[in-house]
């Protein structure tokens, strides 16, 4: 990204985070006015938390969010807060912005009907009966408990998912595949996605990764894109930390759409020159376990694919297949693809099971209520974690184990995943 793409970039990102903050300023004051005498009192429990949480929004734009460069206890005593700030800025704001929406609703047939002088009349005789203002009493009160319950879930959450970004779960899941033959039956691969190695993620918490893959003992090791944040020089941190990464039947991975915010050929030749990695670029390879083999498909994303249907990567995914071996109609077949909205997509083209990335889990889950996820991921895509299947074809989305945006997590810890292949 050049820098004045960068530049831009950062000021329609930062344009927006500073209008929902004003809107959480403008409550907030509204709210402590007429509890406070002093003025002078207000602006400091109010505009100076502001003022001093964005000042390294300006450090940011210069330098592509890289506070990696700062002094550790800068970073520790600071930078982390900020991102906790922030974090709760965002929450609180998507919290007023929906009441001002449910507000709207009602306000905008309330005042077409008050054009009308009968039902004027009637709304004014009605909001005086003192039934109706003991009412709206007890429902300010609700709303301001309400308030004040999401400020301190706000706050707490996001400091707690700042601190606790790097808490990684193990999950372990046993995934059915169609005609398994009985030599593949068993077989395991583990699966980490989205490690965005730069300023969130520094060689000593990957190298933290890499013992625990290696402990988990599998048969495959699988890593479907998002290898680095930025930077292309990012890889090698990574390479280092994942140097004695083992798998008995190999390491794979394709690149995401991080990979290519720099240079996709650089990342994909260190990795292939300094680390175990086998990078799948639009290409197949076939592994034999047991006597018998298993097909492995690898596609790489591109930088602006987006969420839905994209004709680029449907062409990656049919072109790979074409020069593939047609043996591999009568094996397992596992794809690796970085973003999971082709799932639909690729479900008549006789593959098992797609392993993807991308989405992070949501990243900042706002609640999750059995299978609905409250996050910004869930207003793109319904394909967010987990297991998914569309006839006989398997997707398993991973959370991921790196950040991007904020350095935070809530209410959806990392990912490390073992799959059991069972027939």
């Amino acid at each position: 990204m050049t820098t004045f793409g960068r530049i831009t970039f950062f000021l329609i990102v930062y344009s927006v985070l500073l209008g929902l903050q004003f809107l959480v300023l403008y409550t907030f004051r509204k709210f402590l006015k007429n509890k406070l005498k002093s003025k002078a009192l207000l602006n400091v429990i109010t505009i100076v938390p502001f003022v001093i949480f964005n000042i390294p929004f300006i450090w940011a734009i210069i330098n592509s969010l890289d506070f990696s460069l700062l002094p550790k206890w800068v970073f520790n005593y600071y930078i982390m807060p900020f991102f906790a700030f922030q974090g709760a800025m965002l929450i609180i704001s998507i919290y007023l912005l929906a009441g001002k929406i449910i507000k709207l609703a009602y306000n905008i047939p309330v005042f077409i009907l008050k054009r009308f002088r009968f039902i004027r009349e009637k709304i004014e005789n009605f909001k005086t009966k003192k039934s109706v203002i003991r009412y709206d009493k007890s429902r300010r009160a609700f709303i301001t408990t309400g308030a004040a319950v999401v400020t301190g879930y706000a706050f707490i959450g996001a400091g707690l998912g700042v601190i606790g970004k790097d808490r990684y779960e193990v999950d372990y899941k046993d995934i059915k595949i169609k005609n398994l033959p009985e030599e593949l039956n068993g077989t395991t691969l583990t699966l980490i996605s989205d490690i965005h190695s730069g300023p969130y993620m520094d060689e000593d918490m990957m190298k933290e990764y890499c013992e625990v893959i290696n402990n988990l003992n599998s048969d495959l090791i699988f890593i479907p894109g998002d290898l680095t944040n930025t930077k292309k020089t990012e890889i090698h941190a990574l390479n280092k930390a994942f140097r004695d990464l083992k798998a008995k039947h190999g390491i794979y991975g394709t690149l995401g759409n991080h990979d290519y915010f720099s240079d996709p050929d650089y990342i994909a030749g260190a990795v292939s020159n300094e680390s175990p990695i086998k990078m799948l670029r639009n290409r197949s390879e076939f592994i034999n376990i047991n006597g018998k083999e298993l097909c492995l498909i690898g596609v790489e994303d591109i930088r602006d694919s987006g969420a839905q249907k994209n004709n680029v990567i449907i062409k990656y995914i049919d072109d790979t297949l074409e020069m593939t071996d047609k043996k591999y109609l009568e094996m397992p077949k596992i794809l690796l693809c970085h973003k999971p909205y082709m799932f639909r997509e690729i479900a008549d083209k006789n593959i098992d099971l797609m392993l993807s990335g991308h989405t992070h889990g949501g990243q900042i889950v706002l609640a999750k209520l059995g299978n609905i996820n409250l996050s910004i991921a869930a207003t793109i895509s319904s394909l967010i974690s987990g297991h998914y299947k569309e006839n006989d074809t398997n997707l398993y989305v991973s959370r991921g184990i790196g950040t991007v945006g904020f350095p935070l997590r809530l209410n959806c810890p990392p990912e490390v995943t073992q799959i059991k292949l069972i027939g």
